[in-house]
């Protein structure tokens, strides 16, 4: 894994980029973003992030993806607000 927390995105040393997932790498920040609220712990229910929301969040803005895709980007998103909040 790499920064942007999108599995399967191991770049190689020769430069050639073997990403299998590389539309979701394009739309990961924008997901970031979109879900940030979610995972507030200080606006969720009784302390709870909405992590739900989240996921339908990603499935509403990004209708053309899969839902394996969608999966997969909502893994990396939470990865992502999982880590920033334990920075």
């Amino acid at each position: 894994m790499n920064s942007s927390g999108i599995p399967g995105q191991q770049g190689s040393a020769g430069g050639e980029d073997k990403r299998i997932h590389a539309h979701l790498r394009v739309v990961f920040e924008t997901a970031c973003q979109i879900t940030a609220p979610f995972f507030d712990p200080a606006q969720g229910w009784g302390g709870k992030p909405l992590t739900l929301y989240a996921r339908q969040a990603l499935h509403e803005k990004y209708p053309d993806l899969t839902q394996q895709d969608v999966a997969l980007l909502f893994s990396a998103v939470q990865r992502f607000h999982r880590d920033s909040a334990n920075k």
